[in-house]
This record gives structure tokens, C-alpha cells and sequence, in this order.
């Protein structure tokens, strides 16, 4: 999916945000008017039933006289003190990941933040604290009052963004957070911000307040329940009002949010100049899919192995080196880039201006620096790291840990980030797709008949360009399949967008019409797929052949299998989630059928892991995960009568698991094909 390039001017959406917040404060006003109105006549009435009905009043009657005058008094103020609650709540910004730094801890780094608060005219943060995130922020504490009152601003640096930058291009990353320091519409920002926290808690925060409403409303005596059924419903009544004017203040403020970005952006170019910008951002964006999709897995399966590396910021640059002998470029401080990498996925055919957004499109903040194309005299290529003492770092990087095993009964083992770099380098020596045959095999392959790819006698090489540009359009039509079904569901807003250079509405969604463009595409790399499979059957000795058909054959099976339990499962797991999102309101009937289905899912689930045992027994490890997947298959876990949330919740955990198991074993047996490809094609 491609996002519409944002257009307007930053001061027309500060006045459509300001109008926005401004309607905000009457609507909220309002309710606090009504909340008032609703206390006086609450008064009122019960001062009425004091005085004129209690006296006249006999036997039980002088009980329920009573208890209707508190139940009033009550419902007036529960629902008061409803709305005006987020008039005193405070919103910290924590992270207990943040280590606080001051100017004699870094000279260096607050040297520099200090020359581009000259160079700015910005007042420097208040506090600057530093993590391992690939990434750089302000943040701010506000409370309700803090849109009438100024909030002084706070810079959060991740060290991150040091690995293979110079610290022109982290001064680039900083001018830019500097930019919003100064910009005028962050005065707005911060008071969309708190009138954000306001509506969200009346909308989404369950606090003492709810639960004890929540109990009111299911109290044992009918004549108080009434009361609290009063209240809850009055007090979803304005959720259900406020959720609209939360959407409506929120579009306002993602655009602004967005304009103000290509602001911010355009001080970094003036302080570090266009080219240190675009080659920060490109870098950034590389550097934090590394540590994300890639780090973070590494470390946890290290965890698993109860070790952890003695320092983040090498094991994270152990990453890159490993990435870039997979194909990924060259991170490094002396290598400037100039655009952002392509990673060869084909261009999506849906063009859609995502208002929910709060930052545009790399591409068109790159667009615009290079527009800008602003030079910078002061050029200060030496690494990042230099500004940042090592002790520091090492304080930073042991702090993150200690999050991470604070829950942990056994504190893992400290091992030196050349053991980890190793434990990289095996992983991928084992693990690691063939990087010519990883866009053919490290994918979900189409169905195709698997005994007449046997058969067929495919001569010529198939793994062709055009084969890896036919899995490219299909996985990319995948996810605009998505897309467009999610536009049209209205999961997505958007009112208008572009198909293929055709703009449409939700209605007019071209679904159809892309669905058959899919199939076709399907039906293109299925006819690949099948042609690959006949080749590498047909090529090395008996034992390279056999070992071939057997890894297809079992892949196949696995999908199969996979499939057919899915389908057996579904009609079960959409009727228990239906149930448990209405578990509130469930009669005794129900919550039978409820137990029912959840021994039937159970059941289903157990039967299908005994048919991949059965069929293919190496697909379950002989480790221990397999030997507690095979031990819970061999046990009921629930009755028909009753459940514990802990079994059933036992029970989701065993699904994804053995879903885990089976797309490893798929992904082993792809990896088998794809190395005796490597091997012997290259080879040949």
C-alpha cells in the first residue's frame, strides 16, 4: 500500500486543529453543565422525597423511600464525579528503560545539544535521557490544565541510531526533535495531546471508579441495582457520544502531526544539511527493521538458552554484519546513503492517504529534504560514538537488560558479544536461506499437483528473473488484498483512494476485480512453483532426487494438514469468541454449549496433532516443547459441564505452539530445497 503524499500548510492545520479542540472544550463543558444540572435536580427530587414522601411513608415503605433518595443522590454523583475525573488526572511519561543524563555525564553530546539550541534559538530540553532504541523523541507529563498552561519539553536520544552514523547525521536526527521544540504549533500539539488523554480516559480507562460501578450495577437488591443500571447506562451514553468527538479531534491532530514533521525536517537540513538528513533517515530505517525484526529475536532465543550478550549496541551491530552477508547493504559511519534501500518488492497498486497517521511516507520527507537541498559548512563525519563515553553506554545497555530479566527466577549468563556474534553466525549457518534462492523458497509456495511436478521433465533452469518478479507482484497483491478488503469493511477509513492510477470510493472498492488479478498471479507462480520442484527432482543422483521428492512431499503434506485442522477448528473457535465477548450477559444453556464447544475445539486439536505425529513424526521435536505438546495431547484438559480460564488459556497456548512447530518443520524442509538448489545448480 502507498500512502498519499500529505499537502496543506502547517498554520491552516493549526487553526482546523484549534477549532477541533475548541468544540472539544464546549462539548465538555456541556457534560459537565448537564453533570451539574443532573446534581441540582438530584437535590432536589430528594430533598422532595425527604420531606414530602418519607414522612407519609410506612413500614417497608419508609426502606424503599430511603434507599430510592441515596439511589438518586448516588446516581447523581457517580456521574459527576464520571466527568470531571479527568480534570485531575496526570499523565506521567515513563519508561523505566530511560537512563537521565546530565551535561558532566556526556560533555560531548550536550555540547552539541547545546550548539543547536544557539543555532535554533530553541531552549534546550529539561531533561535528556537515553535508551537503545533506534529512535529520538520529545516527550512531556501533562494534566488537563496543561492546555491552558505552558509544558516544558524533554529529549529522549536512543543510542541506537549511533551504530554506523557520524555525528553530522545524529546532529541531523537532533535538529530535528530541536524543530519541534520550537514549533509554534507544538503549543497546540500539547493541548491536543492532554484533550487526547482526556477523552480516552472517558472512553477507555477502567479505574476504582468503574469496577465499583460495575459492581453497583450487579448488586444482589433489584431496587439499588436499578441505580447502578442507571449510571452505567448514562455513563456509556457519553462514551458512545465521545468516541465520535475522540475520532474528530484525533484526524485533526494526526495531520498537523504530519505537516509538522516535514517542519521539523526542514530544520534538520538547514542545521546538518540535506544530505547528512537523508542519509540519517535512510540509515535509521535499516538500522531499526535490524534491531526490531531481527535483534530482538536473536536475544530471545538467547534467552531461551539462559545467556544474554554483556553489551546491546555490539550485539546489535553483530546483527548488521550478519545482515549484510544476507544481502543487506553496507552500514557503516564512512558510508553516506543516498536513498533508501530497495529491497526489491514490487510497487502496490493501492494508493491511500492513511489519516490515522502521525508521520508521512519516508519517501516524501526525503522528497522534500532533497527539494531543499541544503548544504551545511560545519560537516563533522567522525562516528556517533564519540560523543558518548563508554561507561555510558555500557549503563544504558545494562539497563535494558535488567528489564528484561526482571521477572525471571534465573538470572541468564553473561557472555562477551563475540560468543553472541558466533551464536549470529551459526544461526544462519543453519538457518539461513541461500541468498539467490530466498525469494522462491522463503514464502509460503502455491498449491500446485505435487505427482504431475514429479512426472513433468522441466530441462532449462527456471529460476528466472522473471520467476522472482511474479513472487514479488503476489506477495505484493497479497497485502493490497488486504488492504482493499479492509477499506471496504470500513476498518480502514478512507473516503477516496487510488487503484491502479484510478481513484474509488469504499463502496466502489475494486475487490472483484482485484481477487481475479490475484488468482491470476496465483495461478502464474503456482505454475513456477510446480516447474522448480520438477527440475531440482530431475537433477543430482538417485539419493539427491529422492531426498528432494520427500522434502516437497512432506511440505505439502504439512500444509495440507495444517489446512484441514484449521477448518475444523474455525466453526469452534468463532463460536467460543463470540461467547466470551458477551460472557457478561451468557445463560446457563449457553455457558453449557459454551463448555461444549470448547471440549470439541479441544478435542479437534488433539486429534490433529496426532495425525502429524502419525504422518510425519520428525515434525514434532524431540526436545522438550515436543515431548509437553505430545503429553498434552494425550490428556483431556476440560468437561462439558465447566472450564478454568487457566486450561482454556492453557489451551491457546498449545495452538500457537504447535502452529510454531509446524510452519518450523515447513520452513526446514523449503531450507533442505533450497540448499541442494544452491548447491547443485550452482554447482552444475
Amino acid at each position: 500500500m502507498i500512502m498519499a503524499r500529505e499537502h496543506g500548510s502547517i498554520k491552516g492545520a493549526v487553526v482546523n486543529e484549534t477549532f477541533r479542540v475548541v468544540l472539544f472544550l464546549v462539548y465538555y463543558l456541556a457534560l459537565i453543565c448537564l453533570g451539574i444540572a443532573i446534581l441540582v435536580v438530584a437535590f432536589y427530587v430528594a430533598k422532595f422525597l425527604g420531606e414530602e414522601v418519607l414522612p407519609n411513608a410506612k413500614g417497608r415503605g419508609v426502606i424503599g423511600v430511603i434507599v430510592v433518595i441515596a439511589g438518586v443522590l448516588s446516581l447523581a454523583g457517580v456521574f459527576g464525579i464520571y466527568l470531571i475525573k479527568p480534570l485531575f488526572s496526570f499523565t506521567k511519561s515513563t519508561n523505566e528503560e530511560r537512563v537521565e543524563v546530565k551535561e558532566g555525564d556526556c560533555p560531548k553530546l550536550f555540547g552539541l545539544i547545546r550548539r543547536l539550541s544557539e543555532r535554533t534559538g530553541f531552549r534546550m530540553p529539561r531533561h535528556v535521557y537515553l535508551t537503545t532504541d533506534v529512535n529520538a523523541c520529545v516527550f512531556y507529563n501533562t494534566g488537563f490544565w496543561s492546555i491552558f498552561l505552558p509544558v516544558r519539553k524533554n529529549l529522549e536520544i536512543g543510542l541506537g541510531i549511533f551504530n554506523a552514523t557520524t555525528i553530522q547525521e545524529v546532529k541531523a536526527v537532533l535538529a530535528h526533535e530541536f524543530g519541534h521544540f520550537g514549533q509554534s504549533s507544538m503549543k497546540v500539539g500539547s493541548a491536543v495531546s492532554v484533550t487526547n488523554k482526556v477523552l480516552y480516559n472517558l472512553i477507555y480507562t477502567d479505574d476504582f471508579f468503574d469496577n465499583a460501578l460495575y459492581s453497583w450495577r450487579n448488586a444482589g437488591w433489584y431496587l439499588w441495582r436499578l441505580f447502578g443500571m442507571l449510571a452505567y447506562g448514562m455513563t456509556m451514553l457519553v462514551k458512545l457520544m465521545t468516541i465520535h468527538v475522540f475520532a474528530f479531534v484525533q484526524i485533526g491532530e494526526r495531520r498537523l502531526s504530519r505537516l509538522m514533521e516535514f517542519g521539523a525536517d526542514e530544520v534538520a537540513c538547514r542545521c546538518a544539511g540535506s544530505d547528512a538528513f537523508v542519509s540519517a533517515m535512510c540509515k535509521i530505517k535499516l538500522l531499526d527493521a535490524c534491531d526490531m525484526d531481527w535483534l530482538r529475536s536473536f536475544l530471545r532465543k538467547y534467552l531461551d538458552e539462559n545467556k544474554l550478550p554483556d553489551n546491546y549496541f555490539k550485539a546489535h551491530d553483530a546483527v548488521v554484519k550478519a545482515l549484510s552477508k544476507e544481502g543487506w547493504p553496507t552500514l557503516s559511519h564512512d558510508v553516506q546513503l543516498k536513498n533508501d534501500y530497495d529491497f526489491g518488492v514490487a510497487e502496490s497498486r493501492v494508493e491511500i492517504k492513511d489519516v490515522w497517521s502521525t508521520h508521512p511516507e519516508l519517501a516524501d520527507r526525503l522528497a522534500c529534504a532533497r527539494e531543499l537541498a541544503l548544504a551545511c559548512g560545519d560537516e563533522e563525519s567522525d562516528p556517533a560514538w564519540t560523543l558518548i563515553p563508554e561507561e555510558l553506554a555500557q549503563k544504558v545497555s545494562d539497563r535494558f537488560f535488567q528489564c528484561c530479566v526482571a521477572d525471571m527466577d534465573k538470572k541468564p549468563e553473561i557472555v562477551s558479544s563475540t560468543e553472541f556474534q558466533a551464536f549470529v553466525d551459526k544461526w544462519y549457518a543453519e538457518n539461513g536461506f541461500p541468498l539467490e534462492f530466498s525469494p522462491f523458497f522463503a514464502r509460503s509456495l502455491e498449491k500446485f499437483d505435487l505427482q504431475k511436478a514429479f512426472e513433468a521433465d522441466v530441462k532449462e533452469n527456471p529460476f528466472t528473473a522473471e520467476y522472482r518478479r511474479l513472487v514479488g507482484e503476489l506477495n505484493m497483491a497479497k497485502s493490497d488484498m488486504e488492504t482493499l478488503e479492509q477499506v471496504a469493511s470500513g476498518e480502514i477509513e478512507a473516503k477516496k483512494f487510488l487503484y491502479n492510477g484510478t481513484a474509488y470510493t469504499r463502496k466502489t472498492a475494486p475487490v472483484a476485480r482485484h481477487r481475479e488479478y490475484l488468482e491470476g498471479l496465483a495461478a502464474a507462480v503456482a505454475k513456477c512453483d510446480s516447474a522448480a520442484c520438477s527440475y531440482l527432482t530431475h537433477i543430482g543422483n538417485d539419493a539427491d532426487r529422492s531426498h528432494v521428492k520427500t522434502m516437497y512431499g512432506n511440505m505439502m503434506s504439512m500444509k495440507a494438514l495444517c489446512s484441514q485442522l484449521a477448518e475444523r477448528l474455525l466453526p469452534h473457535e468463532e463460536f467460543i469468541d463470540r461467547c466470551l465477548a458477551n460472557c457478561e450477559n451468557l445463560s446457563a444453556d449457553k455457558y453449557h454449549e459454551l463448555c461444549a464447544r470448547i471440549v470439541m475445539h479441544e478435542k479437534e486439536f488433539r486429534q490433529g496433532i496426532a495425525e502429524v505425529q502419525r504422518m510425519l513424526p520428525d515434525a514434532i521435536p524431540d526436545d522438550e516443547s515436543g515431548r509437553r505438546m505430545l503429553e498434552y495431547a494425550s490428556k483431556a484438559h476440560n468437561c462439558e459441564s465447566d472450564f478454568a480460564l487457566e486450561s482454556f488459556q492453557e489451551l491457546q497456548d498449545y495452538r500457537n505452539a504447535f502452529g510454531s512447530m509446524c510452519g518450523d518443520y515447513s520452513l526446514r524442509c523449503k531450507l533442505a530445497i533450497a540448499r541442494f538448489a544452491d548447491a547443485r545448480i550452482n554447482k552444475d
